[in-house]
């Protein structure tokens, strides 16, 4: 029988999700038997519920951890030959304990202790989270997931982080399949958890999604922060990370924006990959970019302020 293209390109997707499940079990396996206790979220969690009969992409495998067994769990992803590619970058905001990516030739593995939007210490989102885990299967291996109310969490809290392209169409396909009793269940943990503004503010970025967050009363409900995440106005957030650091950090902090290491400016710009010229040019390039866009940032910012103000009046 011949294929079709699509069924082709089907095939293909499945062995690309079927490759990075094999190499997130393997992962988990080593993990456990060194006693260090993990669960798998996102992928393969959120295709069993939202995609039940379809091939839902997805590029690495996302493994939660208990933030103190989190150098174990490095130390062990290094012993596996997986490599920090963040790391080098060196950069605010693009590692933490809320998602740090390893790779290792195709294989990606992204390592949290908590979850992006949950603002509880990472301790307490692991305790909450662990304590209601159930199994799935995944890369022939059992492994340990979040429940139900955990997973639209997720969803809510994973579509307000990005608010554009896949984590916006898992959102649409979890409103039909969830009561608002459920989702309700999915608020009160995100409440608990300090997560509510994020959950909020990821409901809202679809119509039927935000028809949930009113019925939820969650219309209104959300913060700076995720105002300025929703409204992608670039710099925009890293400017009110950055009024909101401690007197003693800002120093560093603009230091690290103004003139970050050699690797994060040639992930940053072509110009720098260059050589020696291409590098040394490349910040008045990126110090041009930052005096172009401050003025809007700091006008978003101030207007987002000036609004949840009005809100908590």
């Amino acid at each position: 029988m011949t294929l079709t293209p699509d069924q082709l390109r089907q095939a293909a997707r499945a062995l690309a999700v079927q490759a990075i499940d094999t190499a997130t079990a393997e992962v988990v396996a080593r993990f456990e038997s060194l006693g260090i206790e993990v669960m798998l979220v996102k992928g393969p969690v959120i295709a069993k519920l939202l995609y039940p009969h379809e091939v839902r992409e997805y590029v690495d495998g996302d493994l939660l951890v208990s933030s103190s067994q989190w150098e174990d769990a490095v130390a062990t992803l290094l012993g596996l030959g997986y490599e920090d590619f963040l790391g080098p970058l060196a950069h605010p905001r693009m590692e933490s304990l809320a998602g740090t990516g390893f790779a290792r030739g195709s294989h990606n593995i992204d390592l949290h202790a908590t979850l992006p939007g949950l603002q509880a210490a990472p301790p307490e989102v692991w305790r909450r989270l662990w304590s209601s885990r159930e199994e799935q299967l995944v890369g022939g291996r059992v492994v340990h997931v979040p429940n139900r109310a955990a997973v639209l969490m997720h969803v809510a809290l994973h579509a307000s982080h990005h608010v554009e392209g896949k984590p916006l169409q898992d959102l649409g396909r979890a409103v039909p399949v969830a009561t608002d009793a459920e989702w309700r269940a999915a608020a009160d943990l995100a409440r608990d958890l300090d997560g509510l503004a994020a959950f909020a503010t990821g409901l809202r970025q679809l119509p039927e999604a935000a028809a949930v967050a009113e019925r939820l009363g969650l219309a209104t409900v959300g913060s700076v922060e995720f105002d300025l995440r929703e409204s992608q106005v670039p710099l925009a957030e890293g400017l009110n990370a950055f009024l909101a650091a401690p007197l003693s950090l800002k120093p560093r902090l603009l230091a690290r924006e103004l003139f970050p290491n050699a690797a994060f400016m040639r992930w940053y710009t072509p110009i720098a990959q260059r050589g020696a010229v291409g590098l040394l040019a490349s910040y008045p390039v990126r110090w041009l970019r930052l005096a172009r866009g401050l003025p809007r940032a700091a006008w978003t910012l101030l207007r987002m302020r000036r609004r949840r103000a009005g809100d908590s009046a």
